[in-house]
């Protein structure tokens, strides 16, 4: 679906360049009291169209390689898998290797974290500052993000206002 739309964006806006180049381009006969007598050579504008599809094109290319870097990580056969639900005023965690308990998420350092967040009641905001990792927790929806981290131990907080308790809605991650 990127690779549609980006070579969508792309025609459209090099087709757009292209048409208003030749459309507005200055005619024989036609004189405009500011501008010159002299044409504008073509060659320039087809240089310069040339290099903006080079560096679109170019750009679409690494966003889409990152992509693809982030989705191998979400399918991860080693990785271990951890359901974040968020409710007034707490996060819980659950994974098959028992490493989470009420407000506390214990991981070994250095191994992939794929973090399946979800929320029970309202609109909540994952966060590990000093990972910089976020995501939302959105009720009947759930995100995933990933991370791997030294070992340390590490804040989990909420940044969406959910409620009066929002200011205490934190957790602890352990990386063993």
């Amino acid at each position: 679906m990127y690779w549609i739309l980006a070579i969508v964006a792309g025609t459209i806006t090099i087709g757009a360049l292209v048409f208003f180049t030749v459309k507005y381009r200055s005619k024989a006969g036609t004189h405009a009291p500011s501008q010159a007598d002299e044409r504008t050579p073509l060659r320039p504008v087809v240089i310069i169209i040339v290099i903006m599809a080079i560096i679109l094109s170019s750009a679409a290319f690494e966003s889409f390689q990152a992509i693809g870097v982030y989705n191998s990580k979400l399918n991860d056969p080693d990785a271990i898998h951890v359901s974040v639900v968020a409710q007034r005023f707490s996060w819980s965690f659950n994974c098959t290797s028992g490493c989470g308990v009420a407000s506390v998420l214990t991981v070994p350092h250095n191994t992939t974290i794929v973090l399946d967040i979800t929320s029970i009641d309202v609109f909540h905001s994952f966060g590990i500052p000093a990972l910089r990792i976020k995501a939302d927790a959105i009720p009947g929806r759930t995100n995933s993000i990933w991370f791997s981290a030294p070992v340390g131990t590490y804040r989990i907080q909420c940044y969406e206002l959910c409620g009066n308790g929002h200011a205490f809605m934190i957790a602890k991650l352990n990386v063993v």
